[in-house]
This record gives structure tokens, sequence and C-alpha cells, in this order.
């Protein structure tokens, strides 16, 4: 119980640090990390054990190549076509933004189609005459509301698949989660069309220091320019392949993305300088944070405070306990990683389930759906990658998130068990 209260106490300390943002955020992060390690609560090769975890190495490949996908000008014609939308105004220009973005993220990681699309964001903005802090955060949250609807939108969804799987339930079937998933999408992108105005800073210029790499200077005629389409295709290449074959497992993601910046740079598509030029905020955040989580599911805390709600709940009847475990889902996924949350939740749900003599798959979907909302913090990769370039204050995303983290909320739990009803049980419900 000692374990458990010492780390609510730096998990409290911690929020408030990010919170008041005396101190920078990378900072506070690596305070965290020290004190679970000098509290004894993790060893020290705990504690430092996520700066060298699988995704913090691929998200850092990622930003890489994605300098690679700027400077060979791919992105370059990507905001040349987010552009035209502008004409349709600054509130078209970014449904448009949102509305594909949300789609790619359906099939592509959302961390992977936000830092893909940054670049293309920026030009885009400035030509429809939208401040980037009025457009950047509305990209990242697109991106995790895209994720929702669909199994491979988000690597908790897989997560929970394999973990229901190994408990002897169906895992999550391709588009089960699309009933549910894809209306909370629509009216979350609708719910930032109209808040993103009155929610979000204004504390930048139009466009001001949009960054143009060398490769996305002024297209010109003739050889140089056929190089440069030649470049832009092998860069294209390059990453999409890298993606693949990480997505799928042929390769270990890690080694997946460093063999694509590596290629990159080897095919001149990416100049070595630029590889190291990224957000390494980003990086030190996610590291700390899984250092972190770790620290809760450990310590027992995660689980102790799941308990407690279902407990709290029980009184309520399942719906009452559906929205709680959901609540606190997304509580644990500021701390936590969204993967965490969800494993410590699940069998919190499911033990509940089975206590209340409901579909124990109802609560395990409210449980997985839940985890990708994390809009109240700037801590969800996601959003991490747009906190700088967005000029953002942690309470930015408070401010749209709150309201987008409520709906979501009373959406999902009007709409789970709808699509998972209550009254079927078995580990035979749900779509295979």
């Amino acid at each position: 119980m000692t374990g458990i209260a010492l780390v609510l106490a730096i998990v409290f300390i911690g929020i408030i640090l990010f919170s008041i943002e005396t101190i920078p955020l990378e900072v506070t992060a690596l305070t965290v990390v020290c004190l679970l390690a000098l509290t004894g609560v993790l060893t020290p090769a705990e504690a430092f054990a996520g700066f060298s975890n699988e995704i913090v190495i691929f998200i850092f490949a990622l930003l890489a190549m994605t300098e690679g996908l700027s400077a060979t000008g791919v992105m370059h014609r990507a905001g040349n076509g987010l552009a035209h939308l502008g004409r349709l105004g600054p509130r078209g220009f970014l449904l448009g933004l949102m509305v594909l973005v949300a789609v790619f993220s359906a099939f592509v990681p959302n961390t992977v189609t936000t830092a893909a699309f940054l670049p293309a964001a920026l030009r885009g903005a400035r030509a429809a005459g939208l401040r980037r802090s009025r457009v950047l955060m509305p990209l990242a949250f697109a991106s995790i509301l895209g994720g929702m609807g669909f199994l491979y939108g988000t690597s908790t969804n897989l997560v929970v698949s394999a973990r229901l799987d190994d408990l002897g339930l169906r895992p999550i079937g391709l588009v089960e989660l699309t009933p549910a998933g894809l209306p909370a999408a629509l009216l979350g992108i609708a719910l930032i069309l109209l808040l993103a105005p009155v929610a979000l800073p204004t504390r930048t210029s139009v466009g001001e220091g949009v960054k143009l790499h060398s490769g996305d200077g002024l297209l010109r005629v003739g050889p140089r320019e056929r190089l440069r389409h030649s470049k832009a295709f092998l860069a294209i290449s390059i990453f999409v392949t890298a993606l693949v074959l990480g997505s799928v497992g042929l390769v270990p993601l890690a080694v997946a993305g460093v063999a694509g910046v590596l290629l990159m740079v080897l095919t001149g598509c990416l100049d070595p300088k630029l590889a190291f030029r990224i957000d390494w905020r980003v990086v030190l955040l996610i590291g700390s944070m899984m250092a972190l989580g770790l620290a809760m599911e450990k310590s027992g805390a995660g689980q102790f405070l799941g308990g407690l709600a279902a407990d709290v709940a029980g009184v309520g009847g399942p719906r009452l306990v559906l929205l709680c475990l959901m609540l606190l889902t997304v509580v644990l996924s500021i701390p936590m990683s969204n993967q965490a949350a969800a494993l410590v939740m699940l069998p919190v749900g499911l033990s509940a389930a089975a206590g209340l003599g409901v579909n124990p798959r109802t609560f395990a979907m409210g449980i997985a759906l839940a985890a990708s909302c994390s809009f109240i913090t700037p801590l969800e990769p996601s959003c991490m990658l747009v906190y700088g370039p967005g000029r953002y204050r942690f309470s930015d995303f408070f401010r749209l998130g709150g309201p987008l983290t409520v709906l979501m909320l009373v959406v999902l739990l009007v709409l789970v068990p709808w699509a998972w009803p209550m009254e079927a049980h078995g580990p035979s419900v749900g779509a295979g």
C-alpha cells in the first residue's frame, strides 16, 4: 500500500508541474523518472528503460523520415493540395484537413499520421490564412479520432485485441469498432470545428515560422526537377515500406524505422544533419511516461484505482459502471500510455462484468475506445508532435480537449451498449 501511495503522490506532483509549466515539460518528465528511481519504486534500469523502448525509437525514426519527405518536396506538394481547400475559407480548410487526416489514421497509427501531415498542414494553413495554433491541435485530435473505428487505427486496439485472445475471448474484429468509433469520430470533428475558433490561442501570426527546406522551393523545369520528382518518389517508397514492414511485424518496428532513416540518408533523400533536428522533447516525454506507466502497473496503483471505481459504481447499475470504467481509463491515460491504461483497466472491467452478470465485451470495448480519448493534455504522442510547432501551453489542450472528452464519453456511453448489448453473454460475442 505504501508503494501505491508513493506512486500516486509522484503522479500528482507530475500533473501539477505539467499543468503550471514553471519548468520545461521535458525537465518535469525527467524529474518524474528520477523520483521513481530514487524512491525505489523502480530500479534504475526500469526507470530508464523507456528511452530504449521500441516505440520511442520508432517515433524518432518517424520524425527523421518526415524530414526526408519534406526535404524532397513531398510535403510541399501535399501542402499545395491542402491549400486548395483554402478556397472554401478557413473552416472549409480545417474541415477538409481533419476529415483527410481521420481517414488516413484509420489505417495508419495516429502518431505516424500526425508526423506525416504536420509540414503539409503548416503550408496549407498559411495559404488559408489560418494561424498554426488554430490548425495543429485539430490535426492531432483528428488523427486520434480516426483511429477509433478500425482495428489497425491505433496500437491500443491491437493490444486490447491480443489480450482478449489471451483471456479466451474473441479478438476484436477488423471493423468491429466501427459502429461506435465512426459516429464518435464524426461528432468529435464537428465539435472541434465549432469550438476551435474560440478555444484555441492566437499567439502566432498567420503562417509564422513555416520552415521550408531546400527541397520545398519553387518548382523548376528540367533535369533538376526530374531528379526532385525521383527523390520524392524514393522517399515515399522508403517511408511506406518501413511503415508496412514494421506494422505487420515482418521486421521489428524499431529496426524498420531506423533502416528507413538510413536508406533515406544513403539515397540522398535526407541530409544526416536534418535527421537529428527533430523535437527531442517528444522522445524524452514519451520515454518518461513509459516509466510512470510501469510504476503504476508494478506498484498496483492502477489496479487499486480501477477496483475502487468498480466498487463505488457497482451501486449504480451496469451503465454507471461502464461510465466509471471509461472515465478512469481516460484519467489513467494521462500519466500512462494509452496501451498501459487499457491493459490495467481491462481485467477490472471483465471482473466487474462477471460480478454484474453482463456481457464482458461491452466493458472491454468501452475501455478500448476510451483509451483513445487522450485529449485533455499534450502527453499523447500525437499531441506532443504539435506542441512545439503550435506554440501551445499545457492548459490549451484542456480548453478544447476537455469538452471533446466529455462529448466522447457521452457518445460512447450511448453507442457502446448499443453495439455490444449488455444482455448478450459469452466469449463468442463480437464480430470476428
